[in-house]
């Protein structure tokens, strides 16, 4: 069964839009991973420190070669630079951060003066400089120079419109967290979650009575397929489809309306992730670059100050399940930042507000792996859940929806079937492999909201049912178009009679290969016989020599008186 230029164009509309919110999803995971800047943040101005021997400009030149060398994952300035002002060497030999209180010097400014040698040795040779230029340094050269690589942190949110949407709806997932939910935010979400399908009832029937519309045609469609029954040339499909699109015309039927839904669920499905993972900004309403000075402060040298992780998760949800609030001491003090005493006091005073990840002793917050098994297992479980739960509802919907490409009551073609099966497997494969790069939670969501998606369906069906078809009803619309007969697909032989003996098949397209293999085997029996008949024993059998007397051959040969 041929699908309509209209049904194929939904099908494919619909896909996109799958792959398409799956695209954005992995892009919006992939720009939230990695707390730590890739580049070297620097002063635009730099002045000579109050009792410091190093001039502006040999700080400026100091803190430029520095920024050449810059790794933030094996040579990160700022923590060996922070770490030589308090007094440790992260550059000794055997040096282990879990340990770095072992690493203890007795001169801040020679351990830093060591630690730029190393930077100078490792700056390329047009980028270093001459060692005289920090030789005189001192302790008040020492922190100018880290000043120069300070940033100042944002408290309060920005008041962007998009923004403020978006904390709105936050703060809304938060009273529900907290009023409704006793603090426990899987139960907002899920929550967040119904509210969510239940706006989105009026598109729901909408989109319920654009199927029912569309099963209604059903019966004509088959009627139009009917009456070109036989005929599987390519201009006669493409007349079925004409009047397929031209009955859809006529009964205001368009298949793209049923497009609206899916096209409103992509922005509040990364509205939502986006709200999820970062409650910092979005629930508690501070800005985002306090989730990412958390973030840094999480990934920091514990030598220079930080926490002393070696990467830090892709969220922020991911950082604050991690960490506890006695683990935010050491940021009142932490040098990276200007205001970094501010940022301690804000974070301390919000904490306590934050929702609750777990679920007993098992943190969702955090995202799913095969580390530390023995202690988050269950984590894994969401993966296998979401597989689960997708391969169902995608089977379940299309049970309780209308599939245009198959009559009512009959199972799909072979290749629908086929397509299907590709989709209950990709599509399911595709959210799983997601719920490894984001936190548990949002997994949960996804579960949460398939089941919704079923069981709005289930309830669609039953409060708007499909029409069911009859074999009188089939015919009945046969007869509405008996009146109307085939339309003539005109070729290039439009005009010319048809035999009826077939000896123009040759110059039909429907006909043609017919015509030209019969002829090869007419050809081809009458050389076998032509072959045959050189054998037989009547052409090839030799003539019996005639032994008579000459004189009985001779009058035998003259001619007799009766003869005259």
């Amino acid at each position: 069964m041929k699908k309509t230029p209209a049904q194929i164009m939904q099908k494919r509309v619909t896909r996109f839009l799958v792959i398409f919110t799956s695209i954005l999803l992995l892009l919006a995971v992939l720009a939230s991973c990695g707390a730590k800047k890739a580049t070297l943040p620097m002063a635009s101005t730099i002045t000579q420190a109050d009792g410091g021997n190093m001039t502006a400009e040999q700080v400026k030149n100091t803190a430029t070669m520095l920024t050449t060398v810059f790794d933030d994952q094996n040579f990160d300035v700022r923590d060996y630079l922070i770490a030589a002002s308090r007094g440790y060497d992260m550059l000794a030999e055997g040096f282990n951060d879990a340990e770095y209180e072992k690493y203890t010097t007795g001169n801040k400014i020679e351990t830093a003066k060591k630690f730029l040698d190393a930077a100078n040795a490792k700056a390329a040779e047009g980028d270093k400089i001459d060692a005289s230029v920090y030789n005189t340094m001192n302790e008040a050269d020492l922190n100018n120079l880290i000043s120069v690589f300070q940033t100042t942190v944002t408290i309060e949110a920005s008041n962007g419109l998009f923004d403020k949407i978006l904390s709105g709806i936050g703060i809304a997932l938060n009273w529900m967290t907290n009023t409704l939910g006793g603090s426990f935010y899987i139960i907002g979400i899920c929550e967040f979650a119904i509210l969510i399908e239940l706006l989105m009832i009026p598109f729901a029937i909408l989109q319920q009575k654009n199927t029912i519309k569309q099963a209604k045609l059903r019966p004509k469609e088959m009627a139009i397929r009917k009456k070109y029954a036989g005929r599987t040339d390519q201009k006669t499909q493409q007349q079925v489809q004409k009047e397929i699109q031209e009955l859809y015309q006529r009964e205001n039927f368009s298949p793209f309306s049923g497009c609206l839904p899916l096209l409103l669920q992509m922005p509040v499905l990364i509205i939502l992730y986006r709200i999820v993972i970062d409650p910092l900004h979005y629930v508690l309403g501070l800005s985002s670059g306090m989730s990412s000075a958390l973030g840094i402060y999480y990934t920091a040298a514990r030598a220079a100050g930080g926490l002393g992780f070696t990467s830090a998760p892709s969220s922020s949800i991911g950082i604050i399940s991690s960490i506890s609030k006695g683990d935010l001491a050491g940021l009142g003090s932490f040098q990276y930042f200007t205001n970094s005493s501010e940022v301690f006091g804000k974070l301390n005073d919000v904490w306590d507000k934050l929702p609750n990840f777990n679920i007993g002793k098992f943190n969702f917050g955090l995202t799913p792996s095969f580390s530390n098994f023995a202690q988050n297992w269950i984590l894994l479980l969401v993966p296998v859940l979401t597989f689960v739960a997708y391969f169902f509802s995608m089977k379940l919907n299309r049970k309780f929806g209308y599939q245009p490409g198959t009559n009512p009551g009959q199972p799909a073609d072979r290749q629908t079937a086929c397509s299907n099966t590709m989709m209950d497997i990709s599509m399911p494969a595709l959210s799983t492999f997601f719920t490894f790069m984001v936190p548990a939670i949002i997994g949960v969501y996804w579960i949460f909201r398939s089941i919704l998606g079923v069981l709005k369906q289930f309830i669609m069906s039953k409060v708007m049912p499909l029409p069911q078809f009859t074999e009188d009803d089939y015919k009945a619309a046969e007869r509405e178009l008996a009146g109307k007969k085939p339309q003539v697909v005109k070729s290039e032989n439009a005009g010319r009679v048809r035999s009826l003996h077939h000896i123009d098949d040759e110059d039909y397209d429907d006909t043609r290969a017919a015509a030209l293999a019969r002829k090869a085997a007419m050809e081809a029996e009458e050389r076998k016989k032509q072959e045959a008949a050189k054998k037989t024993p009547v052409e090839g059998a030799p003539l019996k020599e005639d032994d008579r007397p000459e004189k009985e051959k001779k009058d035998d040969a003259e001619p007799t008186d009766k003869d005259e």
